[in-house]
């Protein structure tokens, strides 16, 4: 009997780890027992690498925060200890993905003496870091931000890789370019950017889109709105 105990018990937290509270089916505990952790950052890592992962195949919606928990094999008091929300997840995560690029940017790029080619190797850069990381990318970009501590958190993580577009685009134009110019450049750049990005993530097949392909439109539009003249400003 006691056989039959352990068994069923077995069998009921198996179970249990299948299931979200909306009722979609995530990935069993494939250990009878609780995984074992290092103390702190261990732990943390693998409840962002899960948030991330879940979150990117179910929607931010519709995971909670003890089917992370379950996915990581650990229990909802040891997981508050570390994220006491979503929304935390979300901002660790966002925070994360920035500074992996912008440690890239400086890593990989600082060395060349021409800001037009900083700028095109960071373009490039960029699209494959997301393509390599979608859950991040869909995290950072397309979920809004609901709290203000949030939104700080992230104006504060993109800071950095803002700052070195701009820069490396003022050296970049010609004769340097007015700050109005600057900003107007780096928002066509970046809505580029962006956009194609997205459309290589979420629908390639449908736009026809290969990832060579949109680094080619990508480098091509660069130097469009690299060259374009500036145009004239309408006043009254």
């Amino acid at each position: 009997m006691v056989r039959n105990v352990k068994r069923a018990t077995a069998s009921a937290r198996i179970e249990l780890s299948r299931r979200i509270e909306s009722g979609t089916v995530i990935k069993a505990i494939r250990e009878e027992e609780p995984r074992k952790f290092k103390a702190g950052d261990e732990l943390r890592r693998r409840l962002l690498e899960a948030a991330s992962r879940l979150f990117g195949e179910f929607g931010y919606e519709r995971v909670s925060i003890r089917s992370i928990a379950q996915e990581v094999g650990c229990s909802q008091m040891a997981m508050y200890r570390h994220f006491p929300d979503k929304e935390a997840l979300i901002r660790h995560l966002c925070t994360e993905l920035y500074q992996r690029f912008t440690t890239q940017l400086h890593d990989k790029f600082d060395y060349l003496p021409d800001p037009k080619e900083r700028l095109r190797q960071a373009l490039r850069n960029f699209v494959l870091l997301s393509v390599k990381n979608p859950h991040h990318y869909r995290l950072t970009f397309l979920v809004p931000t609901v709290d203000e501590q949030g939104l700080e958190m992230r104006h504060a993580a993109a800071n950095p890789a803002i700052f070195y577009f701009r820069q490396n685009l003022k050296l970049a134009l010609p004769q340097g370019g007015s700050d109005q110019l600057v900003e107007e450049r780096l928002h066509q750049i970046l809505a580029t950017l962006h956009g194609m990005t997205i459309m290589l993530i979420t629908h390639p097949r449908a736009y026809r889109l290969t990832r060579d392909a949109a680094l080619r439109q990508l480098e091509s539009a660069f130097d469009i709105f690299l060259n374009a003249p500036d145009a004239p400003r309408i006043t009254g």
